[in-house]
């Protein structure tokens, strides 16, 4: 089961994307994350988005996702 999504990060292009770890040493440069866009004061999930890798440099922690209870 893949880890769940942590934080929501800008890039210097101005798009949003929730994230997480890659997981390994060798993906320490990248997040895994998906596209996300505004919506009534919190973030939702672009139509059509999958996970794609985001560089870490130069993004910008816009807000942390609590965790969910399993």
């Amino acid at each position: 089961m893949p880890q769940p999504y942590t934080h929501i990060v800008q890039d210097l292009a101005g798009q949003f994307f929730q994230v997480r770890d890659a997981g390994s040493a060798e993906l320490s440069h990248v997040f895994h994350g998906m596209a996300v866009k505004r919506a009534g004061g919190g973030f939702a999930p672009k139509k059509g988005a999958r996970e794609i890798l985001v560089r870490k440099l130069g993004c910008r922690v816009v807000a942390a996702l609590a965790a969910k209870a399993a």
